[in-house]
């Protein structure tokens, strides 16, 4: 979470950056990306909806908006209701979020694309390659090299 908000990661409607002095002031919750009550429903493995790699800081009044409907839906509602979508794009992204594949409600392209940003951001913040990033139990987990 620290490096996403050192990342000047945007709550998706406000556009507010997650950063330590608005984590204070208003609260940021821990939002799961692909919500949890739409991953029990596909019955989608909890190991990965409820990885760091499905989760990331948002407001309070954001998360609540949001609900537990597939991505494609609540990222509509925010389009239609308060958001420009090259904005969303440039919010989700600021959280290395692919937004085409919540906008498709692609689980599996989502979780592999996120958990690859997240260690390319390890390895930057630590100046070390992550190994085993193309390891036989990454491949099992999450069908390719991250």
């Amino acid at each position: 979470m620290a490096l996403i908000m050192k990342n000047h990661s945007r709550d998706f409607i406000s556009g507010q950056e997650m950063d330590i002095a608005l984590y204070k002031a208003s609260g940021i919750d821990i939002h799961h990306i692909f919500p949890k009550a739409y991953c029990m429903s596909k019955g989608y493995d909890n190991i990965k909806w409820d990885s760091i790699i499905n989760k990331t800081p948002i407001s309070y009044s954001t998360n609540r908006e949001i609900g537990g409907v597939a991505p494609s839906i609540y990222l509509s509602r925010i389009e239609k209701k308060k958001v420009e979508q090259g904005d969303l794009r440039d919010f989700l992204a600021s959280h290395w979020i692919d937004m085409d594949d919540c906008m498709t409600d692609d689980f599996e392209q989502f979780i592999a694309h996120r958990a690859g940003k997240i260690l390319d951001a390890i390895a930057i913040a630590t100046g070390k390659p992550i190994s085993g990033r193309d390891s036989e139990e990454v491949i099992k987990t999450f069908g390719v090299n991250i």
